[in-house]
Parts: structure tokens; sequence; C-alpha cells
């Protein structure tokens, strides 16, 4: 555990129950605790998620999984899941906190499940296999990437007003925020794997993990014509994705006008989340879940 959270990371959903208890009303004193729970279930996600889909890289070095082998990588995610229940005991209100908790983990599980079934080769898992999506509508990538990513946004900026007892209207709210404002983040983070500048993460990685839940090749493919589409699709379906067949993959991506569509719909996303936070008071925290949602869309990591 110690390695894992000493690779950083941009501690985005801490930042959120934050601002989002202060913003409320609450003490940042009274936010502390809730923060490390949201982080602890996030590196807890990222753990499980490197082993199930084998990851080598995270924030820019190797993975738990890579540094000291899969049996202690699940050791690891075991004790982070152990040690939120302790956490979650320290929080204000830790009957509240925990149904939210709980709910997000649920929601991260679902949708790793759909991200799977998403995935168009790789895996020989019969369940996988038999129940694999060949044609996703980008509503289902959005059901998707909603659970497994979005969650824990909106979980954040709910565990945060729930810690300084806000009116339940005010949660919702700030619900609806974090949710949107996860949505945006994930549009982005599917962008930037195809389109961005390798900075701690591996470029292509969706592609070379056979993933066609991936907002920036789901716009890709309405765009190309049958002869392209075919051959990304045919990359996506092979057993093994070299380096040249991703380069090749990606470079239809971007002759495509996706990454163009796919920052305007996070731009929406985004305009929507700041929508809900009229519901708070004027103040330099609500500002700052403004800044912080900005910050999202116009990221390069």
């Amino acid at each position: 555990m110690a390695y894992h959270f000493r690779t950083g990371g941009k501690r985005m959903r801490a930042t959120l129950v934050l601002l989002a208890c202060a913003a409320c009303g609450g003490s940042i004193e009274d936010g502390m605790n809730p923060a490390a729970l949201v982080e602890m279930i996030h590196n807890y996600s990222l753990v499980m998620d490197d082993l199930i889909d084998r990851g080598v890289v995270r924030r820019g070095k190797p993975t738990v999984r890579v540094q000291f082998g899969d049996s202690i990588a699940l050791l690891v995610a075991m004790l982070y899941r152990e040690a939120l229940d302790d956490l979650i005991e320290k929080c204000v209100y830790p009957k509240k906190i925990r149904r939210v908790a709980v709910q997000s983990m649920k929601d991260i599980i679902e949708g790793e499940r759909l991200d799977l079934l998403l995935e168009q080769a790789g895996r020989q898992d019969p369940y996988l296999k038999s129940q694999r999506i060949l044609s996703p509508s980008f509503s289902l990538y959005v059901e998707m990437m909603g659970k497994k990513t979005a969650a824990l946004f909106k979980a954040a900026s709910q565990i945060g007003a729930c810690s300084a007892r806000a009116k339940f209207t005010i949660v919702r709210s700030l619900g609806e925020f974090g949710w949107k404002a996860g949505l945006a983040f994930q549009i982005m983070d599917d962008v930037l794997d195809i389109c961005g500048q390798e900075t701690g993460k591996e470029i292509g990685k969706d592609i070379i993990e056979h993933k066609l839940g991936n907002a920036a090749i789901l716009t890709a493919l309405r765009y190309l014509p049958l002869s392209k589409r075919s051959e990304i699709l045919a990359t996506l379906r092979s057993e093994k994705v070299s380096q040249a067949m991703m380069m090749r993959a990606r470079g239809l991506v971007m002759e495509t006008p996706a990454e163009k569509d796919c920052r305007e719909i996070a731009e929406k996303y985004l305009n929507e989340a700041k929508g809900h936070l009229s519901v708070l008071r004027k103040s330099v925290y609500r500002d700052g879940l403004a800044t912080l949602s900005d910050a999202i869309v116009s990221r390069t990591f």
C-alpha cells in the first residue's frame, strides 16, 4: 500500500470531497477522513483494474502487480477493502457515508463488467466470450463509464456534502455535479489515450487491450469508410495487438474529427455539472469546485 500511495496521482476525487464539504459550510477537518476514504476506494479500484487488465504502468511507474506480483497485488487490494471499513467509522455520519461508498463500489464493479464485455478479444473466459458486445451504442458506453468512473466522482461530491451535514437537496445536486464532471473526465481520458502525448500513461493502451469502450474510437467509427472501420475492428479483435497495429489504428482515429467531437461532449457535460453548483452559496470553495471541474477538460494527462 505504501508503494501505491507513493506513486502519487492527481488526488482529484479527494479534493472534491474537501471542496464539497467546505462549500456546504463544513470544516476541512470534518472532510479529511472522508477524503481519505474516497482516495482509498479509488486506489483499491486501480489495483483491481490493473490485475484485471494486466496493467504494466500506472502514474508513470510500474503497477503494484508488476512491482510485487499478482498475488501480492490481490492482497493489497483486499487490505484496502478492509481498511475502508475502519476509515468509514472515523467519519462524521458514518451510516450515510457508508451507504454512498458501498453504492459507488457496486457501480464500479458493474462498470468493470461492462468494460470487459466491450473488449473485442484477448480473454478466454467463457462468460465474456459468450456475452461480448460487438456493436455498442454510445449510450451503452456512457452507462459503462458512468458506473466505472463517474460513480466515484458522484460519491466524492455527496460524501463531502454529507460530511458538512448538508440538506438532502444539496447532497443530491452535488451528486449530479460529480456525476457529470466524472463523465467529462472519462471522455477526456479516452481522448488522451488515443490522441495525447505519453505522460505517465501508455499511449494507445485501450487499443492494445482490445477495448471498444473508448469514446474516441466509437466516435471515429461513425466517420470512417467501411474499409478503415473494418481495419480498426480487426485490430481490436486480434488476439495480440502489435505496436505497429496500434499506431495504425490510432492514426485512423486521428484522421477523423473524433477528438473535437469528444471534447465538445465533455464540455457539454462540464457545463451541465457546473449548473448544479447554483444550489450553493457563493464562496471560494464553490469557485474551487468549478475550477477543478474546468481542469478536467483542459488537462493534458
